[in-house]
């Protein structure tokens, strides 16, 4: 599957190509846009290829409420399928440096069963990394990370593309807030979700 997508002086190209042999795939979804629509991407491929594959929601429990926020994501994700709820697996260790918990979360899938594992990583401006580290990834056949060349803004007109707007709010990109309900306004995760809306010319209708 590929979708053309980002605003008209940046459009980009996002692929999502599973294996041809059934595989147990691990799903990080961290309670934000990127990941959750990298999550519905994955089960959309799979089920237009007869559903061979079992596809897993995972989150690691970070400070800003992942496993919460990935509940409100799951929750949504498969109604828009008429699939059961499932609770995310809870993988990785959230006491290592920030950079590092989707790694060992990742590390942790391979030693629970799972084939691969995919996460929702995306392309970062600097002045969305202050004070960050940039997570580290090298793709292989066993780590995906099929947004590595796309920046919010594209990630926000991914979504509008495939209707499910409703992701905006359920969604939760603020890193400032911790386990709250709101935006702190001034946080890397919140400045980021603005610009890439800005980039696009729309407003963002999501409340948390």
């Amino acid at each position: 599957m590929n979708i053309t997508c980002g605003p008209d002086n940046d459009q980009r190209i996002v692929s999502i190509l599973l294996p041809d042999s059934p595989k147990k795939l691990a799903v990080f979804i961290s309670g934000g846009l990127d990941s959750a629509i990298l999550y519905y991407l994955l089960l959309l491929e799979n089920k237009r290829n007869g559903g061979k594959h079992i596809i897993v929601p995972c989150t690691v429990l970070r400070e800003e409420g992942s496993k919460y926020f990935a509940k409100l994501v799951i929750g949504y994700i498969h109604a828009c399928y008429n699939i059961p709820y499932t609770d995310p697996l809870i993988l990785g260790d959230p006491t290592v440096e920030v950079e590092k918990q989707v790694k060992s979360g990742v590390d942790e899938s391979f030693n629970s069963g799972f084939d691969i594992a995919y996460t929702g990583l995306i392309e970062q401006l600097p002045q969305h990394m202050i004070g960050w580290q940039p997570i580290p990834y090298n793709e292989s056949d066993r780590f995906k990370a099929p947004f590595k060349n796309l920046n919010k803004s594209h990630i926000i007109d991914l979504i509008r593309k495939l209707e499910v707007e409703g992701l905006f709010y359920v969604t939760h990109s603020c890193s400032g807030t911790k386990f709250q309900i709101g935006r702190c306004n001034a946080c890397n995760g919140c400045n980021e979700r603005s610009w890439g809306f800005e980039q696009l010319g729309i407003i963002d209708p999501g409340k948390i």
